[in-house]
């Protein structure tokens, strides 16, 4: 099935309905402790800046209207069925909470202290608020400054507390910061994927 506009919602699986349980398998067991506790964090941080220069590529000339109208795409790996049917504004929304609340998480991990509540993917979903333009000038924001503000300001690198991902299985701060980078990507194939079916 390829991209495609269409008039009404598709039936899709519900938010938080999670990824293919083989899918989930390889996360927790091979890429948690094997690829995203063991990235270097500048490596993690110039594959975030890389993916967003990426992303901005993609949006160059789109206008407000192609930007928010919505597009089924296919199954891509890392992807919710839930949302396969967004906006590239919504995309960019879900990528900033995420990127927002994962921030936060780091903050509380470098300290040593693990948060309360569980992660939930559910509750990541586009929030439907801010405009479009509201979305492009926070995510201009977060990569520019936000982001970029994050890693020299954490004082302890190596903590060992970790909060568990639903997919991901406990992970630490460093895997959480790679994390942001590896999201990114996920949603630079999706902005992609939407975009040819506008």
């Amino acid at each position: 099935m390829k991209a495609s506009h269409v008039e009404t919602a598709p039936k899709l699986a519900p938010p938080g309905a999670g990824i293919p349980i083989h899918q989930r398998l390889a996360l927790r067991l091979l890429v948690n402790p094997l690829v995203a506790s063991r990235s270097p964090w500048e490596e993690s941080q110039e594959t975030f800046l890389k993916i967003t220069k990426k992303i901005r590529r993609e949006l160059e000339g789109l206008t407000p209207e192609q930007l928010e109208k919505k597009v089924l795409i296919e199954p891509m790996t890392g992807l919710e069925d839930s949302s396969r049917f967004w906006s590239i504004a919504m995309t960019l929304d879900h990528v900033l909470i995420v990127a927002r609340q994962i921030e936060a998480l780091i903050r509380e991990l470098d300290a040593g202290r693990v948060p309360p509540g569980v992660a939930s993917t559910a509750a990541l979903k586009p929030s439907g608020v801010p405009g479009t333009r509201e979305i492009l000038q926070s995510f201009d924001q977060f990569c520019d400054e936000e982001f970029p503000a994050l890693l020299p300001s954490l004082k302890d690198r190596q903590s060992p507390t970790k909060f568990l991902h639903p997919w991901f299985g406990p992970m630490k701060a460093q895997a959480w910061y790679w994390l942001l980078g590896t999201h990114h990507g996920i949603h630079l194939k999706q902005i992609r994927a939407i975009k040819k079916g506008l």
